[in-house]
């Protein structure tokens, strides 16, 4: 997604073979087609969630593993109405993605147990429910990510770097939010906060622009990885340099 979206973003520049988007592009369709997706790892991990809340809920014990211990703590409550402030919080981030893989575990796992209730495999009720599968594994690796962002930007200092982390955890949370359906499918957003979660990533992208250069840099990807767009791109394709 991230190169076709760099594709299109540069024009004609993107399918040119020197500044090798397109190559990528189709080195990652190849190993797609041979290695797979993601699907199956994703299936592994609500499979893995599963097992964790059913073997916990059995003993009676509390959660310890897979980072879910926030399901000892009562459900998170999230505001009606979501304010900028609110939006970029590192609070409601983090109680807007406990509550969606609480919900969704325990959506999946009560669907699983009805229908195995009716006599049906774990395997086949795990196949019917490929969907709420699906978005649990999503919603456990979001989580995850943006815990780690949170870890990482609570060692930096007050300062610049750690207002330009900020901004840059609060974007990836947002678009996970504006882009997930379970987030309208499921009630945890109303549309009128999906509709606020939106013009603030737009108000993101505006803030980060300045710095983006910056970010990118950081990657320390070498220049001879690089083609010429990553440069000054107007002079590689000027006539004097033909």
């Amino acid at each position: 997604r991230t190169l076709q979206e760099c594709r299109e973003a540069v024009g004609g520049q993107g399918v040119k073979t020197e500044n090798v988007v397109g190559h990528l592009k189709g080195e990652f369709d190849v190993q797609t087609t041979f290695e797979g997706d993601n699907n199956v790892l994703m299936q592994l991990v609500s499979k893995a969630l599963f097992a964790e809340y059913v073997s916990c809920k059995k003993r009676n014990k509390p959660f310890k593993g897979l980072g879910l211990q926030h399901m000892n703590s009562s459900r998170p409550v999230l505001p009606t109405q979501l304010t900028s402030c609110t939006l970029r919080c590192s609070q409601f981030q983090t109680n807007v993605f406990c509550l969606r893989e609480r919900d969704l575990l325990e959506r999946f796992t009560s669907e699983v147990a009805e229908i195995q209730g009716r006599g049906e495999s774990k395997e086949f009720s795990f196949l019917l429910n490929h969907q709420l599968s699906e978005d649990l594994s999503k919603a456990f690796t979001e989580k995850a990510i943006l815990q780690t962002v949170l870890d990482a930007e609570a060692k930096q200092p007050a300062g610049s770097i750690k207002d330009v982390l900020g901004r840059v955890r609060s974007m990836y949370a947002l678009i996970c939010l504006e882009e997930d359906p379970s987030m309208l499918r499921y009630g945890y957003l109303s549309r009128d906060n999906v509709g606020a979660v939106r013009r603030e990533v737009s108000k993101l992208c505006g803030e980060l622009r300045p710095h983006a250069l910056a970010l990118v840099t950081s990657f320390g990807i070498p220049d001879a990885f690089l083609g010429p767009i990553a440069f000054n791109w107007i002079e590689a394709n000027a006539w004097s340099s033909v």
